[in-house]
This record gives structure tokens, sequence and C-alpha cells, in this order.
């Protein structure tokens, strides 16, 4: 279990990793504290587990780093009555989260179309029924790899 002084700490660090680069937070923390490179680092590493510990349900590591990014702007606009904002805010959270149905687009193509790799050459000769089929198979992999 940690004390007061050093989950303090991490929450600084926590905090000035939102808004600045790991360089400045590392010279901050050396200034600071005190502190050698290799102990900054630690506060760096810990700062960034206690995202992850709070967002653990994520599936990508870096996701709890703009997810805290947008809850500490959740919170600002909620003590500022900004219940607009906070609103565009969750839904932003939710759209990173995954929990709205993908967009779809509609793409139209006027004229020739310009193919520069071998694989892309490939895909311009299939047909739209082929591709179809591919990325169904490609969605049955996926869905088997995550179970």
């Amino acid at each position: 279990m940690r004390d007061i002084e050093t989950e303090k700490r991490i929450l600084i660090v926590g905090l000035l990793l939102e808004r600045k680069p790991p360089s400045f937070v590392l010279q901050f923390i050396a200034q600071k504290w005190d502190l050698e490179q290799r102990q900054a680092y630690n506060y760096i590493r810990l700062a960034r587990k206690e995202w992850q510990k709070n967002f653990k349900n994520n599936k990508r590591a870096g996701m709890g780093y703009h997810l805290a990014k947008r809850k500490t702007l959740y919170d600002k606009l909620m003590e500022q009555e900004d219940y607009r904002g906070a609103l565009e805010v969750s839904k932003d959270e939710s759209k990173l989260l995954g929990v709205y149905p993908t967009e779809k687009h509609d793409v139209n193509i006027k004229g020739e179309l310009e193919v520069n790799s071998k694989l892309d050459k490939k895909l311009a000769l299939l047909d739209i029924n082929e591709l179809k089929k591919l990325s169904k198979r490609n969605i049955k992999a996926n869905a088997i790899k995550e179970q």
C-alpha cells in the first residue's frame, strides 16, 4: 500500500501527462521533487497504470489516456454547468468505447481509380460480391479470435 505523498505525486503526474509531453513531466518531477530520472519514469509508469486500472475493460492499452482526458474535461464542464459541452464529451467517450454502432458512409467515385500497389491491383479486379464474401470471412475470423 502506498503512502499519501506517493499517491498525490502519481495523481499530479497523471494530470500533467494529460496536457504535457513526457519530457516536460520528467523535467518537472526532477526539479519539483529532486528525483533521479529512473524514479521519474517510475512515477510516469505508475500514473499510466492508474489510468489502465480505472479503465481496465478497454480493448487497447492506450485508450485509458484518452478516456482520462475526456473524464477530466467532462468533470470541468459539469462544474461550470456547461451541460451541452458535457453531453458532447460524453457522446465522444461513448463513440471511443464503441457504444454506438459504426457509422456507414456511401462512397461514390467518378472517373477512373488509380491503383498503386500489387494488392490494390488484385482488389480492383474483384467484383463487389467477391469483396463482400471476403469481408464476411474476415469478420467471422475476427469474432472467433476474440472468443
